[in-house]
């Protein structure tokens, strides 16, 4: 009798919640649907387009001033010419933070989701919010700006880095599975910051262009903008993502450790920690501790080595995730349920990118690709499993697994790309004889030691986890 007739079908489920696992692919479709994507990212889809409607209402229409003066509000031209300026700064932030979660990358939609997010409903939160707190704390007889001063140090960063992370949080309600590791906090909360420093820069450049063209003295307005968009665009483009990756950083320990203790404070000190770093830049900058023509000692002294110590932190992180992906094959490899080369293959990021380039001549793209993520993922489950994060669901994932990677290396796809060269197309090379002369197709790979598909190990005992803390538990 095998594992899986032991268990009745609604227990499993049950469990795999309760593990953040995908659901079994046995199930009904109606089942296997039954999450809260569907409709939580409709709501939030439907959320952000909401929210830049209500910023193009806001920013398109006159302010009235104290003096009664009427400031007017930007049109499609200014608004086009901004964003002009503003979207290298996003696609090359945007591929650096993709770039960044190279293991185990999230899927599209949650990457499109944060960036989003980041600019529209973070960005409108935070602009409703901080107008809010602006007239409360406008006081008579105030010299002008004091309230604009205070508002940037003491109200925006708090206000800002909360709306930035809302995203993130949502995410790791619904499907807490797919952070496995800082480098994906650190995605994510880089492409929401990245998306709200996008549209931020949009409102100040368009500021600049109203000004310009309102203004008889202002001069050239697009030499005015260049400038400005070199300060905002390149000096301090990694002010937004450097913050909220404090957050990211700090849910994402939070998100694989098992102490309910470290799960409530992790999120909290990173969050903190980034509103101070906000507040600080923001001190520095409005507050005028520094002239705003030494503006180049805060990014030499301060920002630049902040900068640093996050892409050494990148660095040393991927490090650590490729020695945890090679131990936690490794086990697998002392169970007999995967080949011995495994560990050293799929730890190494550039083996698995040249897999993925070789497989058009000598195998399966798709079958690559698929075998790269199963592989992944069952090495970050079996640290989930051994911190003591996943419980019995984890296991159903493990058996389910091993048995599509078995699937997946009959359908070619490429596991070892050592030898392999790219060579002509096979029935052009055939006519010229240059098959051998540029490689033969991938040859049979061994197959993977026989093992139960849904049974527990016949040899070497029991599997060795870590017991999920009886006390809190994984959220159902």
């Amino acid at each position: 009798m095998s594992l899986a007739s032991t268990v009745p079908p609604r227990i499993q489920a049950h469990q795999r919640r309760r593990a953040a696992v995908p659901q079994s692919a046995a199930e009904p479709w109606w089942r296997r649907w039954a999450n809260p994507w569907l409709p939580l990212g409709s709501a939030l889809v439907a959320i952000e387009v909401w929210s830049l409607a209500w910023i193009y209402r806001t920013l398109t229409v006159g302010q009235e001033q104290p003096d009664g003066s009427v400031v007017p509000g930007f049109n499609l031209d200014a608004i086009w010419l901004a964003a002009k300026y503003a979207w290298p700064t996003l696609a090359v932030l945007a591929l650096i933070f993709i770039a960044f979660d190279r293991f185990r990358p999230q899927r599209l939609p949650l990457w499109l989701l944060a960036l989003t997010w980041g600019g529209s409903t973070a960005c409108a939160g935070a602009l409703f919010l901080n107008e809010w707190a602006s007239s409360r704390l406008a006081v008579m007889g105030w010299e002008p700006g004091y309230s604009t001063a205070r508002l940037a140090v003491f109200i925006a960063p708090f206000v800002e880095e909360a709306m930035k992370a809302v995203i993130l949080f949502v995410i790791v309600w619904a499907d807490r599975g797919r952070i496995v590791s800082r480098l994906s906090g650190i995605s994510l909360a880089g492409l929401s910051a990245v998306g709200f420093a996008f549209t931020e820069n949009i409102i100040y450049y368009g500021q600049v262009v109203v000004y310009g063209s309102q203004t008889a003295s202002a001069g050239d307005v697009q030499s005015w903008l260049r400038q400005f968009a070199l300060q905002r665009g390149l000096y301090f483009c990694f002010g937004h993502p450097l913050f909220t990756a404090m957050t990211g950083i700090g849910l994402a320990v939070a998100v694989r450790h098992r102490s309910k203790i470290v799960r409530v404070v992790a999120p909290l000190v990173g969050y903190l920690t980034a509103a101070g770093l906000h507040m600080g830049f923001n001190t520095a900058v409005t507050a005028e501790l520094v002239p705003s023509e030494n503006l180049g000692l805060i990014y030499l002294l301060a920002m630049m080595p902040a900068v640093l110590v996050l892409i050494l932190f990148v660095r040393f992180t991927l490090g650590r995730q490729r020695r945890l992906i090679a131990s936690r094959l490794t086990d697998y490899v002392v169970m007999g349920w995967l080949p011995t080369s495994y560990p050293d293959l799929f730890a190494k990021w550039w083996t698995r990118t040249k897999a993925l380039l070789i497989s058009p001549w000598h195998g399966n793209v798709i079958a690559t690709v698929r075998l790269q993520s199963a592989v992944t993922e069952l090495a970050y489950l079996r640290d989930a499993v051994v911190r003591g994060v996943a419980d019995e669901g984890g296991l159903w994932r493990e058996y389910e697994l091993v048995n599509d990677i078995r699937r997946l290396r009959s359908k070619r796809a490429i596991e070892n790309p050592s030898g392999l060269r790219p060579y002509l197309w096979r029935r052009r090379a055939g006519k010229l004889g240059l098959t051998k002369l540029w490689g033969q197709p991938a040859s049979v790979v061994p197959a993977i030691p026989a093992g139960p598909a849904v049974q527990p190990l016949s040899s070497g005992g029991q599997m060795r986890r870590t017991a999920v803390d009886p006390l809190w538990g994984p959220p159902a």
